[in-house]
């Protein structure tokens, strides 16, 4: 009788693998099934032969590939058109297998078509491929094989990944530009140190004159970075390092998501990109059936900043103990609108319209709040570097002047 590998969850939810003989893999899963177990994967003999774990070279390739979120987005498009058009899902997994060009997601539905085909449900099949759908998506198919409403699932999750992207994207391009004009202020500050002020000090010094109190300083700056240089380096490494190991930790990485939301300008903007992003994700998941206790679990994991993160999965644990949603996520760093809101929405039975409402609201809001920023930051960047330059020329007419009158 051959033998299947397989692994599984329990009825606890905990992980656990084995080995169980049976004339065929239908046969192995609907064994298992009975022993109350939720099969996460199932393959004949003791694991997968080939090149390390995959069939061949090109396979193990394509999974050390990451999958691009446009590539995503277009699969659940796919996928939503045609469960729609009210083709099968292994039918409409193929045909979308056909059309896709990313080499991982291409190979990872491959792998979901054998699992389906052996019998296994297209969220068990999708559990298996973590690194390639997240929490959410997995959560919400399971929603929506049980609702029946699978085709406006994936169209859920194709617009969700698009708010995201969209979300990061806008985040990114705030940071571009002030990130470009500090590198060039840096420049422009190690050339008058490295090149300018040294000859320029030369040249005056030589002329056996005391200079004026702005020129000494212009100097004895220079100096002090030149002959420190390394010194002023190696502390800014060491510092970026430490930041660095810090955010690897819990508790470090709490610690520094707390400072950045308390940041006068950026802190701002992250609050209102986790608003738009916390509001969106939990409408989309209570619109699709999902409870509120797994709808708050699975948004803190989509979050990156800790404090937001921390604070859902403690809103998780107070709902099972009875307390309502309003008053669970009552939170200084959570804007007093957002509490307000999900209390009324909790009152007329409409929290997700609500919480849909908030995403769209913060949404606009972030937009604002990146132009404003920009318009800021351009005067801000330009100010520093012309003090910079018309400090050195103040000091070196100063000086000139000081030589001409002879005093």
């Amino acid at each position: 009788m051959p033998l299947f590998s397989y692994t599984a969850l329990d009825s606890r939810g905990a992980e656990v693998t084995g080995r169980v003989q049976a004339d065929d893999l239908a046969t192995a899963a609907m064994m298992l099934r009975q022993r109350g177990l939720r099969l996460m994967e199932l393959q004949a003999g003791g694991g997968r032969a080939g090149f390390l774990g995959q069939e061949n070279f090109s396979d193990w390739l394509a999974s050390q590939r990451s999958v691009g979120k446009a590539a995503l987005i277009f699969f659940f498009r796919q996928m939503a058109f045609m469960l729609r058009a009210g083709l099968p899902v292994a039918q409409a997994l193929e045909l979308a297998q056909a059309q896709l060009a990313d080499s991982r997601l291409n190979l990872t539905i491959r792998l979901m078509l054998k699992d389906i085909e052996a019998g296994q449900s297209l969220s068990s099949a999708m559990g298996k491929h973590k690194a390639v759908f997240p929490d959410m998506a997995v959560n919400l198919v399971v929603a929506g094989e049980s609702s029946g409403e699978l085709d406006a699932i994936m169209d859920r999750l194709a617009v969700h990944l698009d708010k995201k992207a969209a979300l990061r994207a806008q985040m990114i391009n705030a940071m571009i530009y002030p990130v470009i004009v500090i590198l060039a202020a840096i420049g422009v500050g190690v050339f008058m140190v490295v090149k300018i002020i040294p000859k320029f000090a030369k040249f005056l010094l030589g002329k056996g004159k005391a200079l004026p109190p702005s020129t000494q300083l212009l100097i004895d700056m220079s100096d002090y970075a030149r002959l420190n240089g390394p010194f002023i380096l190696g502390g800014l490494a060491a510092l970026v390092v430490t930041v660095l190991l810090l955010y690897q930790t819990r508790p470090g990485r709490l610690w520094l998501d707390r400072i950045l939301l308390r940041l006068p300008v950026m802190g701002n903007l992250l609050i209102t990109g986790s608003m738009a992003q916390m509001t969106w994700a939990l409408s989309i998941l209570l619109r699709s059936g999902v409870t509120v206790f797994d709808s708050m679990k699975i948004t803190a994991n989509l979050l990156g900043n800790r404090v937001y993160s921390d604070k859902l999965m403690e809103c998780s644990n107070k709902i099972l103990e009875g307390w309502d949603i309003a008053r669970s996520v009552d939170h200084p760093r959570i804007p007093p609108l957002v509490v307000q809101m999900i209390a009324v929405g909790e009152s007329t039975g409409s929290l997700d319209n609500v919480l849909l409402e908030l995403g769209i609201y913060y949404e606009k809001l972030l937009e604002i709040a990146i132009k404003r920023l920009s318009a800021m930051i351009e005067p801000a960047m330009i100010l520093v570097i012309g003090s910079m330059v018309g400090f050195v020329y103040y000091a070196f007419f100063q000086a000139l002047f000081s030589l001409v009158s002879g005093r």
